[in-house]
């Protein structure tokens, strides 16, 4: 009888421990549910904002002696998908811009199309600060990679994406600013490499005067 007693009192005391663990984990539980729902659907935004167009004057890469070589990049994300990896294709050229005798003179030394994929990064940042987009200190700023590859179109059940790898690019995204800094970190064919170490690109805002106008105007002599 008292065997059964202490039965009955060590299974209310496990029924009560039971309940009492699971009063403690629930709101835990509910909160990280939170979390991850409130993050898919603040990425899934963040995602379709780094779709557009890109560009921006870089360092010249060209062994030529002459003052008057302007380079540029404009760069296309054309899609990303829910996990942040994304693909496209960016234009780097440079042009000749001198005189002969008085008259201008403009020479197109280099206009290439290259493919990229990329993996960006998020992470929650708090919404309630004020955010000027144009103070680089206050901007929300998320990593990435950008890969320069052959092409995508690959045979995926013969060979490996990796097979195709020119180098990679380190990317820090100002998201107010809509600009994108890229910073070479690997090379794996030097021969087919031959671009800025580091260069900064603008996203494409409608203006008449923006950096993407810019770069079509004065390096690809586009109207």
């Amino acid at each position: 009888m008292i065997s059964n007693e202490l039965y009955y009192y060590y299974s209310l005391f496990q029924l009560d421990q039971i309940i009492n663990l699971i009063s403690i984990l629930t709101p835990i539980i509910l909160l990280a549910w939170f979390y991850y729902s409130q993050k898919q659907f603040l990425s899934k935004n963040y995602f379709k904002e780094l779709i557009g167009d890109y560009g921006g004057f870089t360092e010249t890469v060209a062994e030529i002696p002459n003052k008057g070589i302007k380079s540029g990049m404009i760069l296309h994300i054309k899609d990303i998908n829910s996990q942040g990896y994304f693909k496209g294709e960016f234009r780097f050229g440079e042009t000749i811009h001198s005189f002969d005798n008085g008259n201008p003179k403009v020479k197109r030394i280099r206009n290439g199309i290259i493919t990229f994929y990329g993996k960006m990064n998020f992470k929650i940042h708090s919404s309630s600060r004020m955010r000027n987009p144009y103070k680089p200190k206050q901007n929300r700023k998320y990593n990435g990679k950008l890969f320069i590859v052959t092409r995508l179109d690959f045979s995926f059940d013969k060979t490996n994406i990796d097979d195709y790898l020119y180098g990679e690019y380190n990317i820090i995204h100002f998201r107010e600013m809509e600009t994108l800094v890229f910073e070479i970190s690997k090379v794996y064919n030097e021969k087919h490499m031959n671009f800025p170490k580091t260069f900064k690109l603008y996203k494409s805002t409608g203006f008449s005067f923006e950096p993407l106008d810019s770069v079509k105007k004065v390096v690809f002599l586009e109207k």
